[in-house]
């Protein structure tokens, strides 16, 4: 997954402890789609493609996003380009148990 603007993850801007974090999977479905990283994402964390094992297929996007609710954390994504977007509480480390 590529990082927001080449940081590491554990460097963004937001630090890692206050506010929530989230997992964006965008399940694809069709063409590719959001394949540049949004501009102005101010809480995007990390971002990228999920490709398939030989690295030619698009298989969705995955996004880690420091957001107010899952709602706005699924907003990194556009909505009409993926057969499902899943979000889910994410720390780092990993998702919480």
């Amino acid at each position: 997954m590529a990082q927001h603007a080449g940081a590491h993850h554990g460097d963004f801007p937001g630090g890692r402890t206050g506010g929530h974090r989230y997992l964006v999977l965008g399940l694809g479905s069709g063409p590719a789609a959001d394949l540049a990283v949004p501009p102005g994402r101010e809480g995007l964390i990390a971002y990228g493609p999920l490709l398939s094992d030989n690295g030619v297929r698009w298989l969705g996007t995955a996004a880690l996003v420091r957001a107010p609710d899952s709602d706005t954390a699924r907003a990194a994504l556009t909505p009409d380009r993926y057969a499902a977007i899943e979000v889910h509480h994410w720390r780092f480390g990993g998702r919480p148990s």
